[in-house]
């Protein structure tokens, strides 16, 4: 498959080896100064994993000064705005996901520009976002869960890890198709919806923290929102495969400001070539449902051009409140 446009198929939809080291390339080689990673959400969902298993793994293996922080809300915003203000040295860098890239700029004003104002390094997993109710729901497919919301106008109601984001754009669009009234809840981020879920305030959740939930028993899965399968969930449908206006899997990598020095770039796609072969990262990946997928910076704009383009053309025609 064809990893720059899987991500949103269904609206369509090493360095090189260094000189001798010297003094002077001792005190300039990249990085001379402590990193850190954003995450652009609250801490206890998948982005939050995926973004310490890169700090983790450069700290651990590369002895690099290393450490997260957290800058959810806003529609994931607010990491991003910090990032593109940021100095181009590789001393704050952020993780990507969709949203706050691809759908939140259509639709409101953000402080930044997503084709101008960063480099995009490259991505290491995906995760089919889902909606997903508690185990014990008397809804058990989508099917059930179209029905109800067209039987009960309104009293259907989910929520995201993110205002306008994605998952909240792809499954509105997918509710309009089908006639169905819901009410939307919004979040900070996927641990907050799980919890409200959890305790019987929200009927779903559409995002792609459901891992840890799903492994102890806790969730189940109706439907995806992209087009990719599930492993052991071969059986769910995706709004693809209903022929849903939008549809959209969530992609996770490393960015920062524009202009980059290709010194940057280079470290972290080896150091994220490396992470990627490691048992800790496999270990991730299955705590968190994800799956490896690799895009290099080239690949990785390219991807982000194309689908910034699509989706605000789907976003339009659907017609969004837009900024």
């Amino acid at each position: 498959m064809d990893r720059r446009s899987f991500v949103l198929a269904g609206i369509a939809g090493l360095a090189s080896m260094p000189g001798p080291v010297t003094r002077a390339t001792a005190q300039s080689a990249y990085p001379g100064k402590p990193v850190t990673l954003l995450c652009p959400f609250a801490a206890g969902g998948a982005g939050d994993i995926l973004t310490r298993v890169a700090a983790d793994h450069v700290r651990a293996k590369r002895n690099v000064a290393a450490g997260v922080e957290y800058r959810p809300g806003a529609g994931a915003t607010i990491a991003p705005a910090q990032i593109a203000k940021a100095s181009p040295d590789g001393t704050t860098l952020g993780l990507y996901s969709i949203s706050p890239f691809l759908t939140v700029p259509h639709l409101q004003k953000v402080p930044y520009d997503t084709l101008k104002d960063f480099t995009y390094i490259s991505i290491y997993a995906y995760i089919p976002i889902a909606l997903y109710v508690v185990a014990e729901s008397l809804l058990n497919n989508w099917s059930d869960v179209v029905k109800f919301a067209r039987d009960n106008p309104g009293r259907f109601r989910w929520g995201t890890s993110g205002v306008r984001g994605a998952a909240h754009i792809a499954t509105e669009a997918a509710f309009r198709k089908e006639g169905a009234q819901t009410t939307f809840v919004p979040f900070g981020g996927g641990a907050d919806a799980i919890t409200a879920m959890l305790g019987g305030h929200i009927e779903a959740v559409v995002s792609a923290d459901y891992g840890p939930q799903l492994a102890a028993g806790k969730v189940k899965l109706l439907v995806l929102t992209g087009s990719e399968k599930l492993a052991g969930q071969s059986g769910l449908p995706t709004f693809k495969d209903l022929n849903y206006p939008i549809s959209t899997e969530a992609i996770y990598g490393l960015f920062g400001p524009a202009n980059l020095p290709g010194e940057v770039v280079s470290y972290w796609d080896a150091a994220t070539r490396e992470m990627m072969a490691t048992e800790e990262f496999k270990t991730v990946l299955k705590t968190a449902s994800a799956n490896a997928v690799y895009m290099n910076s080239a690949d990785f704009t390219a991807n982000v051009t194309q689908n910034y383009r699509k989706l605000g053309d789907a976003i339009q025609s659907l017609g969004f409140n837009t900024k």
